[in-house]
């Protein structure tokens, strides 16, 4: 999220780098020149000394301004040319030593204009993919609220149909939009589709709970592992979340009871696993699969060939509390 750790962590690391490889860059400029003078003192003239100007003029890329290659090849051409005095001379006609150093040159300056073709061009693509994330990011928040508009009409038409049946099916049409709108929302606040599940949970279950009326009454307490999620797997670990979260809430804190709610995402590499305790009333087994919550929740489940259980926290007559645990593959 944009005002995550990991992603100001991941930022910090990247205006790290830049400023390591800016400070390398001076330093490994003089570095080489130096060695390509001793090289020249040490050599005859017929040795040609370009390669060490070529990796100077590679350097480049470490500076942020494109035109620092040409300032390179502005040192490179000075320290070959005064090289042609400090080489050990030998038989060699100095025209042929002149054609050596200019062809030297000639070949320093097509390095330079190459590296600086490719730096712009490096640059102008960066502009664009920071656009592009910008307007996808916001695109998003907007697909958010239209999905969330939707489901509010929804909800609307609902409460005006005479049948019971049309009423049922709007609202559970209109449930599943507002949990993909929320999903939606909270995802556009992705700075880049890198998303860390830690802040991506612990960021969905406080809209969640923003969104009660009481939100001191149920405390939510979010346990997850940080990993990497792709857009489409955090779409759907965030559906299964929501209906798992609204199902508690609606069913195992009934009538305004207060309670605690748990949210544990454990991540391997083969498996995803989501459960849900709450100290509720409990649900009772013929019961357990006759609820839309519970059937989105199985629904979603078999899609992703997870698996689902529930089962009671303890032995109570009153609020033996349940637990729910999902697992879908990695």
């Amino acid at each position: 999220m944009l005002s995550s750790p990991g992603v100001r962590l991941m930022g910090r690391v990247g205006l790290g780098a830049q400023y390591w490889r800016s400070w390398g860059a001076i330093v490994a400029v003089p570095v080489i020149g130096a060695c390509a003078l001793i090289f020249d003192a040490l050599t005859p003239q017929t040795v040609s000394v370009g390669i060490f100007y070529v990796g100077m003029i590679l350097i480049s890329f470490w500076f942020t301004q494109p035109r620092a290659a040409f300032a390179l090849a502005l040192l490179a051409t000075f320290l070959i040319i005064l090289g042609i005095w400090i080489t050990i001379h030998d038989d060699t006609p100095m025209w042929v030593v002149l054609l050596d150093r200019l062809l030297s040159i000639g070949t320093i300056w097509i390095a330079a204009v190459f590296v600086y073709h490719i730096h712009v061009l490096q640059q102008r693509l960066k502009v664009q993919v920071d656009i592009a994330e910008a307007l996808s990011s916001e695109m998003d928040h907007r697909i958010g609220n239209h999905l969330q508009l939707v489901a509010s009409f929804l909800g609307l038409q609902a409460e005006r149909s005479a049948s019971d049946e049309v009423r049922q099916a709007l609202k559970i049409a209109g449930s599943r939009i507002m949990t993909i709108g929320k999903i939606q929302r909270t995802l556009s606040h992705s700075a880049s589709h890198m998303i860390d599940s830690k802040d991506f949970i612990r960021n969905l279950v406080e809209e969640v709970r923003s969104a009660l009326l009481d939100p001191d009454k149920v405390i939510i307490r979010v346990q997850a592992d940080s990993t990497v999620l792709t857009p489409t797997m955090a779409t759907t670990l965030g559906a299964l979340l929501l209906e798992g979260i609204n199902n508690a809430l609606k069913h195992a804190f009934s009538n305004g009871m207060s309670g605690m709610l748990s949210v544990s995402f454990t991540a391997s590499r083969k498996e995803y696993i989501i459960e849900l305790e709450d100290d509720g009333v409990g649900i009772e087994q013929a019961q357990a699969h006759s609820g839309f919550g519970t059937q989105s929740l199985t629904d979603i489940t078999r899609i992703l060939r997870g698996s689902i259980t529930h089962h009671p926290v303890c032995q109570s007559k009153t609020r033996p509390g349940t637990v729910w645990r999902l697992v879908i593959p990695a």
